[in-house]
């Protein structure tokens, strides 16, 4: 039972009195009271999100440099990716998307220029054109499940418009070195072998050739290439295992534009061409010559078909002078926006 305090007095010797009893049935009656263990605050429900932690006096500590985490690269099925050149601020970067729009990423943050992406055969990397190293372009592998970065080309030239051959062993690109006028180079997937293979034409301006794209079976390689008149292109068939020079198979279609591409079964090529300011994409059948209109205004260009034949990505200005990428069918119909951003997003190319 607990000591009373109620003073010394109580248990003086100087002066004896009769202890009150009804003080000693007080205190009988206060004991269960002490005995019984007092109920825990009530539990206060802890907001979701929220850690409760111990709180210590505020030290200093540095925080650590930022640093790049990659987010999780869009995934789909066969063909179900377009990379792209996206301009973002003073830059051109490569940026990602679904094709059905959802899923847009942008892969590269350097501050630096990077142009022509494109995807491997296995859609695991990117190969593209970039001068990050000393001012130069040359061409750079990046490894999206790693986001390494691996340098294919070393001061070779300047260096654009690079494509996987469709067994993905050698790599394609145009270079223009030192004063030579653009040329056709392929070298190995890991960068080695460079070789000239078709040294261009010595008319009509120092870039002469500005395009090329590998047919489906890797036999031939459709060229953009000057004739008589500067920043005017027509196209071009090259046979790699022929020694003669690429036979020309466009003729009286005005204002082509470098961008060419392969159908699938590779018996059509998609162009584009028109006045300045107002391209057109084209189909045009290499057997017949014949060539049907795709699109009816909009200025439009770098049209690519899909690995199964059944889209056709492409850049347009028709958003009010807005270049986005835009997806149609290979009649022309079922136009689709899939991105829109107020800067350029262009050259398009799907995922093998």
């Amino acid at each position: 039972m607990p000591k009373l305090k109620h003073g010394k007095n109580i248990f003086t010797q100087k002066k004896k009195k009769r202890f009150p009893f009804w003080i000693f049935l007080l205190g009988l009656l206060a004991i269960p009271f002490f005995l019984i263990e007092p109920s825990p605050p009530a539990a206060i429900t802890t907001p979701a999100g929220l850690t409760v932690e111990a709180t210590f006096p505020p030290t200093y500590t540095p925080l650590p440099p930022p640093t790049f985490t990659p987010l999780p690269y869009p995934t789909g099925v066969h063909g179900g990716r377009i990379i792209f050149t996206c301009t973002r601020g003073d830059y051109n970067q490569i940026c990602m998307v679904n094709r059905d729009g959802s899923g847009l990423l942008q892969i590269t943050h350097d501050r630096v220029n990077h142009y022509y992406p494109s995807l491997s055969p296995q859609g695991e990397a990117i190969i593209y054109a970039s001068n990050k190293s000393l001012g130069t372009f040359d061409l750079y592998l990046l490894v999206l499940s790693t986001s390494q970065e691996i340098e294919l080309t070393k001061e070779i030239g300047n260096v654009f418009s690079p494509a996987y051959s469709p067994d993905g062993k050698k790599i394609l690109f145009i270079n223009k070195a030192g004063d030579d006028p653009t040329g056709l180079w392929i070298m190995d997937a890991n960068g080695e072998n460079a070789r000239l293979v078709y040294g261009g034409r010595n008319q009509a301006g120092v870039n002469p050739l500005v395009s090329a794209a590998w047919s489906p079976d890797g036999k031939q390689i459709a060229l953009a290439m000057t004739v008589d008149q500067a920043f005017e292109y027509e196209i071009f068939l090259y046979e790699l295992d022929s020694e003669e020079a690429p036979r020309r198979v466009t003729y009286g279609l005005l204002g082509i534009t470098g961008s060419v591409s392969w159908s699938p079964n590779g018996d059509s090529l998609l162009l584009s061409a028109g006045p300045p300011l107002d391209k057109d994409i084209f189909n045009y059948e290499i057997e017949t010559g014949i060539m049907t209109r795709l699109t009816q205004g909009g200025n439009n260009n770098s049209a690519v078909y899909s690995p199964n034949g059944e889209w056709i990505a492409f850049n347009s200005l028709r958003n009010n002078d807005q270049a986005d990428i835009y997806l149609m069918r290979p009649d022309g119909t079922d136009l689709q926006q899939i991105t829109e951003n107020p800067e350029p997003d262009w050259q398009p190319q799907w995922e093998p």
